[in-house]
């Protein structure tokens, strides 16, 4: 009896590695998963201009758009966008719905605890935008003034930290300067480059000096080393072949 019930017990532990290994192989990586499929899936938020917007024509433009596209063909595989709120982005990083997310994201001490940066590819920073007939000339003048700035964002970071302020968080820029522009906020704390995109024809203005200095990066999900080193690798092979440095032209920065 003993020993019909240890060859059982054996039988029992050869099927359970025997399942635990079949499901391990069939996951693989998902760098393994990426190639196989020939495609990658990316979370972004077409309203941040002109890193990531939704064209004329209907079709999402940017500069991450063409970068994540030239990255994505050193690595071998085509890029499928899923737009997504930008404060949905990480979760959706983490839990897997989508292999990455680039979107302008800066990297900061609190998203390196929730997910796995790539190695930087811009670096901008937050500044202060009003209208031209605002008296707001730095952070000091925004003491007691409504702020209005995209959630989930440093810039939302920056805006918390202003004294006095009372701030509002929309979920896109695109609504964030709509209420600049209809006098419901007094500024708008953006990107840099984002900043100088609304401020193209003359109906805003910055102030005072940049608040911070931020590298961007893509995310994946923590563990996801496999598929970081091949972003990192792709984003170095875009540098040195000029195609970087093209896609910073077309894009006046």
């Amino acid at each position: 009896m003993n020993i019909r019930k240890a060859h059982i017990s054996f039988v029992l532990i050869l099927i359970m590695l025997f399942s635990f290994s079949g499901i391990s192989s069939a996951a693989g990586t998902t760098l393994e998963k990426v190639k196989e499929k020939g495609v990658i899936t990316v979370g972004n938020s077409p309203d941040y201009p002109p890193f990531e917007s939704i064209g004329d024509n209907g079709e999402r433009v940017g500069f991450d758009i063409d970068l994540l596209d030239a990255v994505a063909q050193k690595i071998g595989v085509k890029v499928q966008w899923v737009t997504m709120e930008f404060a949905a982005i990480v979760t959706a990083v983490q839990s897997g719905q989508v292999d990455m997310g680039m979107s302008g994201f800066s990297i900061t001490p609190e998203r390196r605890e929730q997910v796995g940066f790539s190695a930087p590819y811009f670096a901008s920073g937050q500044v202060i935008v009003t209208r031209p007939d605002s008296d707001i000339k730095n952070v000091a003048d925004l003491n007691g003034k409504k702020i209005a700035v995209q959630l989930g964002t440093t810039g939302e970071q920056q805006a918390d930290k202003i004294e006095g302020a009372s701030v509002i968080k929309p979920e896109s820029y695109s609504i964030a300067f709509m209420m600049l522009h209809n006098n419901a906020a007094d500024a708008v704390i953006a990107d840099l480059s984002v900043a100088d995109e609304y401020m193209k024809n003359g109906t805003f203005k910055k102030a005072g000096e940049p608040l911070s200095f931020e590298e961007f990066a893509m995310i994946s999900r923590k563990g996801n080393e496999d598929l970081l080193a091949a972003l990192n690798a792709a984003l170095d092979a875009v540098k040195k072949d000029g195609t970087y440095d093209a896609i910073v032209k077309k894009w006046n920065f």
